[in-house]
């Protein structure tokens, strides 16, 4: 759920840091970049003003120049009349900010607003003819030059209006996500819920018929006729009391958590020592052994737990063949992992038992916790590495267990 929650809330991260910097670059440049488009536009027609001019001292041909840019331009001459104004009736007039000398640099550029309140464009440069020097200033209309602002802004709008919708889809996909956690951590409590009524039963299944037993050897004990009869269903209740135990101490293996302390040990010496243990078992029943010394295989792990799982799996490798057979045991070093293998000559497992072994309390034995299984795979799980099983019916059957090494 973290690391889904992380890359749906980075998308749209990335977008809006992507969004951030298209609007300051945007919004940085769009003002400069009109400014300089004004300004080449008010060059060009001050140049063409003065080839004008120069051309005809009367400037009677400026009447007929015009560009949709212009909104007005005016030449003021040394005394501050203007010469020529696109508005007829102001030639001949003093112009307001007409002195020629106020120009030092030559041109200056700025915006005013008009009495109609346009804001245009205003550029003042000096205008050499033929006869005399002119002010020459020029008012543009700055709607197309500021077209890029307006576009500027728009894609800025546009992009936010997309960021703010895209967090929208994400605030609502982490709802979703969370509402779907929630149920499924629901359902999960269910299902163990229920696991645990159905492990429950099969509990007081397995503890109640050992309990009816030794409550009735007791009862017959009391009755016995002669001493032997009482110590044979005394040997009974021991059994009986031997079967409780088991099952519980399979339960307290399995329901143990995992807090022992690891330490470096040899997987490949605690196989030996275990086969040895378990050549006691399998000589007296035609069982033949095979297992090949291997080199020291250092594993992090727990010693108890570990011959713990490799005796569950060699005496599961005995029970599956009451007839005899081979029980092989090999031990593999693959790209820094152990892998051991137990393979029997049994019965085999049928394929609709197999997904079914690992759970606990279930078992395909007349007598048996249901546990072992269970507990081997729980052993390999804590110790980083993993069980698994391949089997044919009539042919046999091999556990697998992987285990990573020490570098």
């Amino acid at each position: 759920m973290a690391s889904t929650t992380r890359l749906i809330v980075g998308i749209p991260l990335c977008f809006t840091l992507l969004v951030v910097w298209f609007a300051w670059s945007a919004i940085r440049t769009a003002p400069p970049l009109a400014a300089e488009n004004l300004r080449g536009a008010g060059l060009s027609i001050s140049a063409a003003v003065e080839q004008l001019a120069i051309a005809d001292s009367s400037f009677q041909s400026l009447t007929r120049y015009s560009t949709p840019d212009i909104a007005y331009f005016v030449l003021i001459d040394r005394q501050g009349i203007a010469r020529f104004h696109t508005n007829q009736s102001l030639i001949g007039k003093p112009f307001e900010n007409g002195d020629i000398l106020s120009l030092p640099s030559g041109i200056s550029e700025n915006r005013e607003q008009l009495g109609t309140g346009e804001e245009v464009y205003v550029l003042r440069t000096k205008l050499h003819t033929n006869n005399d020097e002119y002010l020459l200033v020029l008012a543009l209309h700055t709607y197309r030059a500021d077209q890029v602002i307006r576009r500027a802004k728009t894609g800025v709008t546009v992009v936010s209006a997309l960021t703010i919708a895209l967090w929208g889809l994400t605030l609502f996909a982490i709802l979703m996500l969370r509402r779907e956690e929630r149920h499924h951590k629901e359902m999960q409590r269910r299902e163990e819920l229920a696991r645990l009524g159905e492990l429950g039963a099969v509990l007081a299944h397995e503890i109640r018929n050992p309990l009816a037993g030794i409550k009735g050897f007791a009862q017959l004990s009391e009755t016995a006729d002669n001493l032997e009869q009482a110590h044979l269903y005394a040997g009974k209740i021991v059994m009986q009391s031997l079967h409780m135990e088991s099952l519980v101490n399979d339960l307290l293996s399995f329901a143990r958590e995992d807090r022992t302390e690891r330490q470096p040990i040899d997987l490949a010496a605690l196989v030996r020592d275990s086969i040895e243990l378990i050549c006691m078992e399998a000589d007296p029943t035609q069982i033949e052994v095979i297992h090949a010394p291997h080199a020291a295989m250092i594993i992090n792990a727990d010693s108890d737990r570990i011959s713990q799982l490799l005796l569950n799996l060699l005496k599961n490798g005995l029970q599956a063949m009451p007839d005899g057979g081979e029980l092989r045991v090999e031990l593999k070093n693959i790209k820094s992992t152990a892998i051991l293998s137990i393979s029997d000559t049994g019965i085999g497992i049928p394929p609709e038992s197999i997904p079914r072994i690992f759970d606990p309390f279930w078992t395909s034995k007349a007598r048996g916790t249901g546990l072992g299984l269970a507990l081997c795979r729980k052993i390999a799980e804590e110790h980083g590495g993993s069980l698994t099983v391949e089997s044919i019916v009539g042919v046999g059957t091999t556990f697998t267990v992987t285990v990573p090494l020490i570098e």
